[in-house]
């Protein structure tokens, strides 16, 4: 008969280091079980979707019990995607509007950003905006907002939108193409494509950052997941108010962050970060003025099919209750 004692030898400590690595696993796979898949669609792998970036890296969902995919994905396609149930959130804040006024039962959660982060960006022999009257802009897809935004950049920068011819080019990155091989005259650019052209001696002719407040990027989610699955939005929020105040807080970091993680100079990093840091909204919530104006001008525009109220757009009050 074998002996189990203590006293039998090295055969219990190798038993209870066993014993030790076998709970270890097990409480490890508890732990993996535990989080909640959730999938989060983005347009395009790019430094202005850096909350989400930031805090899958830095693990700020798990500590909400949350497992999150990003998906890449058209911006219109996202949000039937979340009527769907395909994907759980997007930060389409800014096209879902028109989404929702078309019936769509989605809401808006939250506000990251108070404005968009597009420049038109042209040869730095184009004297201004108006001399682009004539001639080719890329955008990511006729519709898209990068197309919303250019046209307002050129409508505010003295040129007629209706005299330019809007190439659609798939995305930010093929657009940044299009014009270093000349198939364009400009391009509308974001972060850190807008630095990138600016360290090849290309000129931003606008930003659309100094048009007006409007809520660009956000957390949208379907009305059922809000009702169905309050803990898991409220868990989502949370996230986001985590890493939203770890960025502003962790300059260097976050900086050195965009440097490796999207493969660009210090100089374009730093950039980057002030673009976003510049138009983050504290708290994730803006107030109703600015909201209701940039759904009323939207509306006038054309861009959305009916008019909407605040209310009707977004859905506050979980935000609101976190503690």
């Amino acid at each position: 008969m074998v002996n189990l004692s203590y006293r039998s030898g090295s055969f219990y400590p190798r038993f209870i280091t066993v014993i030790f690595f076998i709970a270890a696993v097990v409480l490890y796979d508890v732990s993996v079980l535990a989080l909640e898949r959730v999938r989060v669609a983005l347009s395009v792998r790019n430094v202005v979707f850096l909350p989400f970036y930031y805090a899958m890296d830095r693990k700020i969902y798990d500590k909400y019990g949350l497992d999150v995919e990003l998906i890449q994905m058209r911006s219109d396609l996202q949000l039937a995607g979340l009527a769907s149930g395909e994907i759980d959130f997007t930060p389409s804040a800014g096209p879902a509007a028109n989404a929702i006024a078309g019936g769509l039962p989605l809401k808006g959660l939250a506000i990251l950003y108070r404005a968009p982060l597009f420049s038109l960006v042209g040869p730095a022999s184009l004297a201004n905006v108006k001399e682009l009257e004539g001639k080719k802009v890329a955008v990511s897809r006729i519709g898209s907002e990068s197309h919303r935004y250019g046209s307002q950049m050129l409508e505010y920068g003295g040129a007629d939108a209706k005299k330019v011819t809007f190439i659609q080019t798939g995305s930010t990155s093929v657009s940044l193409t299009a014009i270093q091989q000349g198939s364009v005259n400009a391009a509308v650019l974001s972060p850190p494509f807008t630095g990138i052209m600016a360290e090849k001696g290309y000129k931003i002719l606008a930003r659309s950052r100094s048009l007006a407040k409007a809520p660009w990027l956000g957390l949208v989610a379907s009305r059922h997941k809000i009702e169905k699955q309050t803990e898991q939005v409220r868990n989502m929020l949370r996230s986001m108010r985590d890493v939203t105040a770890a960025i502003r807080r962790d300059k260097a970091a976050v900086v050195a962050y965009i440097e490796k993680g999207f493969n660009v100079s210090a100089a374009n990093a730093l950039e980057s970060y002030e673009d976003i840091h510049g138009v983050m909204v504290d708290g994730l919530l803006l107030r109703d003025e600015p909201i209701q104006k940039y759904l009323d001008t939207s509306h006038a525009r054309g861009e959305i099919s009916k008019r909407l109220t605040v209310s009707e757009m977004f859905d506050f009050s979980l935000l609101r209750s976190l503690k």
